[in-house]
């Protein structure tokens, strides 16, 4: 199972303030600029959507952080290939936000963005990424970074078919103050991708999540919808995203 596109698509903050506040910007990858006056260590990037961060945020070398990246990835496709043991044609895009302390260690890291539908296979990546020494933040308590990645299923496995998430409206709503305890009332913008079986039952589920209290939630989001039945897509097993 080979990796159909590695695209650079993380940060690097450097600033010296107490309290960050990171405005929105596109969803498209953006390189960091470097300060006039920043260290080897330190840069200055680009903003990261939708997040805000207390305390004070330290720059990253980028060409390390890379590194460490890239040296994951091996790591990263075993997780896949162990996933695709339980789904014969996982596959798709999945995009990380980590959270570097001043150990060089993640203090914390979720899964921002992701089609893969296997939450096993993505919580086997961030114990991947966490297992990994990272560069330390340089004028600051932490340092945070993006990463996106894309996999292809086997090449001889048919596709599952595509499906529309309005075939769920009725059986995401009989889950809804199930999926609402999940997070105690208090998730943010929280994506889901599943297999859906042909007999309706689900065969994996993953969770994308905006912050971390979403991340946090995710085991049991994915648990409930799993245990959930929907529709029979017909002859074939389908896949499909969907906002909860």
């Amino acid at each position: 199972m080979g990796v159909l596109d590695f695209r650079t698509g993380y940060a690097i903050w450097a600033f010296a303030a107490s309290v960050a506040a990171v405005s929105a910007c596109g969803g498209a990858s953006r390189e960091a600029k470097s300060a006039d006056d920043a260290s080897e260590e330190g840069e200055v990037p680009d903003v990261i959507p939708g997040l805000e961060v207390s305390g004070e945020i330290g720059g990253l070398n980028q060409e390390k952080v890379d590194e460490t990246f890239t040296t994951t990835l091996g790591d990263l496709e075993r997780c896949l290939n162990d996933g695709a043991e339980r789904v014969e044609f996982l596959g798709g895009s999945v995009s990380f936000l980590v959270k570097i302390d001043l150990s060089g260690r993640l203090s914390h890291a979720f899964v921002e963005q992701s089609t893969l539908g296997d939450r096993e296979t993505e919580k086997c990546m961030l114990s991947a990424l966490r297992a990994r020494d990272w560069p330390k933040p340089v004028g600051g308590d932490v340092g945070l970074a993006r990463k996106s990645f894309e996999f292809d299923p086997p090449s001889d496995v048919r596709p599952p078919t595509p499906w529309s998430d309005e075939m769920l409206d009725d059986a995401l709503g009989e889950l809804k103050e199930e999926l609402g305890d999940c997070g105690n009332g208090s998730l943010g913008s929280v994506t889901a991708t599943m297999y859906v079986d042909t007999d309706g039952s689900v065969l994996a589920a993953g969770i994308a999540a905006d912050d971390e209290a979403g991340e946090d939630a995710a085991d049991c989001l994915a648990a409930t919808l799993k245990g959930a039945t929907f529709p029979s897509p017909g002859s074939w097993p389908a896949k499909v995203s969907f906002r909860l």
